[in-house]
């Protein structure tokens, strides 16, 4: 990562530093907050155990309701210990009341398979859609009719909502 540390700073517990991210996670949260400042709901899909980005916009968006959502039930149990409210979900068969309301679905780095799925389920709830992919999944996935934003050394893609 240019101009980012590799590793978080851990609590002694080993989860990661929510006060201090890696700038990768920093500049995404900063990029949403800037294209939803007014947002009333926004989601996570799979967010793993880098709950960097949304705990960021949970300040930087104070009053927009912040989502996680994953597949594993550890690591929404771990979230929720964190305060971050989060529900186990998979995007292959998602519950759409989890996603219904919100102005923006987002996921950073998503298997290259989930990225039709994530468009698919904007699509039907009239959410804008933005992924931040590994630059090999970019190539590989149709992006077509998606936006190619780059901002501060951070390339993502946005499906704007045809509903919106």
């Amino acid at each position: 990562m240019t101009g980012g540390r590799e590793n978080a700073e851990r609590y002694s517990n080993g989860r990661p530093s929510s006060t201090n991210p890696p700038t990768y996670f920093s500049k995404i949260a900063h990029l949403i907050s800037k294209l939803y400042p007014r947002a009333r709901k926004i989601v996570e899909v799979g967010v793993g155990r880098s709950p960097h980005t949304l705990l960021q916009l949970k300040s930087l968006l104070p009053n927009a309701e912040i989502i996680a959502t994953d597949i594993n039930q550890e690591v929404v149990r771990e979230l929720d210990e964190m305060g971050v409210k989060s529900l186990v979900d998979d995007i292959f068969e998602p519950d759409e009341k989890i996603y219904e309301g919100a102005d923006l679905i987002y996921s950073i780095r998503p298997p290259f398979e989930l990225i039709a799925r994530l468009a698919k389920l904007g699509s039907r709830i009239g959410a804008d859609v933005l992924i931040i992919p590994l630059s090999e999944d970019a190539y590989l996935s149709n992006l077509s009719g998606w936006e190619r934003i780059v901002e501060n050394e951070l390339i993502a893609y946005l499906l704007r909502s045809s509903r919106r």
